[in-house]
């Protein structure tokens, strides 16, 4: 199925004489992960639906790094220190993908990103593994959840109810491009949202557009504490949930 990797990468971004990033910094995740490895861009090329078997996650230092607009006003982010970026692929590469950035921790990449200079040394890959009992808390990073109902960007979900969140791991685990009512049902049976759930809409950066996005912790109670209902679940802590998990988007993680 897949594999998660936690890199620790020190990195520093600069323009115009400053660290600031006014752009979603997912995108510095999947540039990290392709100056790696440019095999894995076959995975990151446009595909129709939400069914990308890759994901990275944003800058992490203690908690995503990323802009956002407060009271319409954008808080740009620097990035000048150490930070985790996760990654999700399919077990096959797993691998080659392991072996490759082994093989260039330690080295000083310097790249051109939106008219700045990204630098950035790789000094640990990690092999995640995963955790967890009857109850599962989830933080939510930025997240784009897709609509089950409609293969469509522009129809959103707001609401974190184990459908919503899980159908696209869910698809991906079962090797599919749609969910049948039914499917969701079974998804719907075997998991749970509690009351504890905080969650909020914030708007960001992403190239030159304001995106609503979802963010915040939700507890969820397996009511099928199977091995499927597990594997669901450690699936969407690897590949990410939503729509643009390629890009950085519904990174979630146990909190």
């Amino acid at each position: 199925m897949f594999s998660s990797y936690t890199l620790t990468v020190k990195m520093k971004y600069e323009r115009n004489g400053n660290n600031k990033f006014n752009n979603f910094t997912g995108k510095i995740s999947k540039i990290v992960v392709l100056t790696e490895l440019p095999e894995l861009e076959v995975l990151f090329r446009p595909t129709k639906g939400f069914f990308k078997p890759i994901h990275v996650s944003p800058p992490i230092n203690k908690e995503a790094v990323y802009p956002y607009y407060e009271r319409g006003v954008l808080k740009e982010v620097p990035l000048d220190g150490e930070y985790k970026i996760r990654v999700g692929l399919p077990n096959e590469l797993s691998k080659g993908f392991e072996e490759k950035v082994k093989g260039d921790l330690g080295v000083r990449t310097r790249i051109k990103v939106e008219g700045g200079l990204l630098e950035f040394v790789i000094e640990r890959i990690e092999k995640d593994t995963f955790n967890f009992g009857n109850k599962v808390k989830l933080c939510f990073s930025p997240t784009l959840l897709a609509n089950p109902f409609i293969i469509n960007r522009d129809y959103r979900k707001f609401f974190p109810s184990p459908s919503a969140v899980f159908w696209i791991p869910y698809a991906l685990m079962k090797n599919k491009n749609n969910l049948t009512p039914q499917e969701l049902a079974e998804i719907e049976s075997r998991i749970t949202e509690s009351w504890k759930t905080r969650i909020k809409t914030i708007w960001i950066p992403y190239d030159n557009k304001k995106e609503p996005v979802m963010i915040g912790k939700v507890e969820y109670r397996l009511l099928k504490n199977d091995d499927e209902t597990r594997k669901l679940v450690e699936t969407a802590l690897i590949i990410g949930v939503g729509s643009s998990r390629a890009s950085g988007f519904g990174h979630v993680e146990l909190c």
